[in-house]
């Protein structure tokens, strides 16, 4: 385990502890004088503690060249982030200490987000496989990394194994040693909420995040990106081994993957086509419990139109992806799909009135959105591109024109508006509107431009803004990433995917803290996310392949608040199993992690 509840008993490796034992003794005798004199509460000295031992964790100090540390393709863009002012750098080969290549750094950039002042080292034009690192001449060198023709196999692994590991109802086992029991096999009981009595058997999908809910809104954008990644790059992962217990079987593994979880949401569906919202016990479980210990009664709180028009859509992809593999698996996604639009009709406004709230005695994550319109566009995309029906296509029309064919946002679970213009963009239908394609396209571009733009300005060449340093901010800059890869394969302009690589640079490392956001991958990652099952089983690595949620500007944690007032939107994270607000996990996080990462391997 990483990191303890109480932050002054943090435990690491001993090989950590060797390199900082002159740090631990000055600081414990700062830590005893201090709270001797009163001169500090004593929250504020356990937050010291925990953040001396965070930066022993990830190998303190913040490291002044920053660099992808999951390594850089050979034939795409590759730069380092210098933040200490030097004016030339080298690549040099690990091996033997040879520079191989050498130039000017650009800059400096002021990156107001983190207010870094920053450097790029550009050695795209250097293609040779093999291990290096950066030099920057007088001022230090880098970790090393690897070019190679195909680094993101391994990471997208990782990724995709993530969501095996986050299955609930079946025992699950990695050859790293993590592990959980069988869980979450009784019935569920409907809540009062639901203006209805009894129990149904709900078992099955992906816990949602760091704790043991389960939840059709998040699920639904998870799964959909999960199986749109299929249908566009069908031709890298129809054969692609994750090691799991369906591989080699009739389903190539990511739809496998994607299944087990559209299996639950499908139970999640009533007869009458609606769709509850989520099952989770009254309260979050302690930090401390194993999934398989978790035995608190679930409850299923009531139908809305959110949950249900993400049913609608998410099956409606599959019936189209899986009739190539299981027709009959595929027909039965796609009556989902239809029984769930079929309740949408009958219940044109938002479900329940004003969006869902969590019914006074349920605590768990709530996922209320007070805007259904999204959830319904995107459920027509899809549902047109599975059937070609006249009723979903004029319903996509009508509401695209009302949004201005507008592309201008990166997808998010309360937002997927995006989704379905970049659907119906990419159908291949042959009696789309050219029109509406055409404007769809365009509004595209220009999006892409001013993404492109943003990298160009910003320190560490990443396209997000002051204001998407949220809550799941990591994602905010992967689900951009798609819309520039999207731009690329939909206009044949590979400046976009270019661009678009910055995403997967910034959260393997080319960040303020120089730390790859993903677990398992790099020297310096994070080591103490808020999650459950790495929380309990006594591994000191948490479970692989999962990403941070990133900085939040709004510090929604107390381990955040205790940041600076003036602490920068790009340094408003802690790597701290307390701060769920910007170092918990989620599905749709690791969702457009897996999505660019399948987008960039060969």
């Amino acid at each position: 385990m990483k990191g303890l509840e109480n932050p002054c008993f943090l435990v690491y490796t001993v090989s950590t502890l060797r390199r900082f034992v002159p740090c631990f003794f000055w600081v414990s005798c700062f830590y005893v004088e201090m709270k001797r004199r009163c001169f500090m509460n004593t929250m504020f000295l356990s937050l010291l503690f925990a953040c001396v031992f965070a930066g022993m964790a990830l190998g303190s100090p913040v490291p002044e060249i920053k660099i992808s540390l999951a390594g850089y393709g050979s034939s795409d863009i590759k730069y380092a982030v210098v933040t200490v002012k030097a004016d030339t750098f080298g690549l040099m080969r690990a091996s033997d200490n040879k520079q191989v290549f050498s130039g000017a750094l650009a800059g400096p950039i002021k990156d107001a987000d983190s207010g870094d002042t920053c450097y790029i080292a550009d050695f795209s034009d250097y293609k040779e496989e093999g291990e290096y690192y950066i030099e920057a001449h007088g001022k230090g060198r880098s970790l090393n990394f690897n070019i190679s023709g195909d680094v993101y196999s391994r990471p997208f692994t990782m990724a995709m194994r993530s969501y095996y590991h986050q299955r609930c109802g079946i025992a699950v086992s990695d050859p790293g040693g993590w592990s959980h029991g069988a869980c979450h096999l009784k019935k569920a009981e409907l809540h009062e909420s639901t203006g209805e009595e009894g129990e149904l058997d709900v078992t099955g999908g992906w816990h949602d995040a760091g704790d043991y809910g389960k939840y059709t809104v998040n699920s639904g954008i998870s799964t959909g990106t999960m199986i749109l990644m299929y249908e566009r790059y069908e031709g890298k992962l129809r054969g692609f081994n994750l090691s799991i217990p369906e591989s080699g079987k009739k389903l190539p593994d990511v739809l496998a993957e994607a299944k087990w979880n559209l299996d639950w949401m499908m139970k999640m569906q009533r007869k009458d086509g609606g769709v509850y919202h989520k099952v989770t016990t009254l309260n979050f479980p302690p930090m401390k419990r194993a999934a398989e210990d978790d035995k608190d009664a679930q409850y299923i709180c009531e139908v809305t139109s959110t949950g249900t028009a993400n049913l609608a859509a998410v099956a409606a992809i599959a019936a189209r992806v899986y009739s190539k593999f299981d027709r009959s698996y595929a027909n039965r996604c796609l009556a989902a799909a239809e029984r769930a639009w079929k309740y949408l009709e009958r219940n044109p406004d938002i479900v329940p009135e004003g969006g869902f709230k969590n019914p006074p005695d349920v605590k768990t994550g709530q996922y209320g959105d007070g805007d259904d319109k999204d959830e319904r566009f995107w459920a027509a995309a899809e549902l047109y591109a599975a059937t070609g029906k006249k009723v979903y296509h004029d319903y996509f029309l009508k509401q695209a024109a009302e949004y201005g064919y507008a592309v201008e946002k990166p997808g998010y679970w309360w937002d997927v508006n995006t989704l379905g213009m970049l659907s119906y963009a990419y159908s291949g239908r042959m009696d789309r509107d050219t029109a509406a394609v055409e404007r769809i396209k365009a509004a595209l571009i220009n999006h892409g431009d001013v993404l492109i733009d943003r990298t160009e300005k910003n320190g560490y060449r990443h396209m997000m803004t002051e204001e998407d340093y949220l809550w799941g901010s990591n994602s905010i800059a992967l689900n951009y990433a798609i819309n520039l890869i999207a731009a690329s394969e939909l206009t044949g302009d590979d400046k976009y995917k270019k661009a678009a690589a910055g995403a997967l640079y910034y959260v393997f490392g080319i960040n303020p803290f120089g730390m790859s956001y993903v677990t398992g991958i790099g020297e310096r990652r994070v080591m103490n996310i808020h999650h459950r099952p790495s929380a309990v089983d006594n591994i000191e690595e948490p479970w692989p392949g999962l990403l941070a949620g990133g900085p939040n500007k709004r510090k929604q944690d107390k381990a955040l608040q205790e940041l600076a007032f003036d602490t920068p939107p790009a340094k408003c994270f802690v790597d701290h199993v307390d701060s769920y607000a910007s170092n918990e996990i989620a599905i749709n996080w690791n969702a457009p992690l897996v999505y660019v990462l399948a987008a960039f391997m060969r």
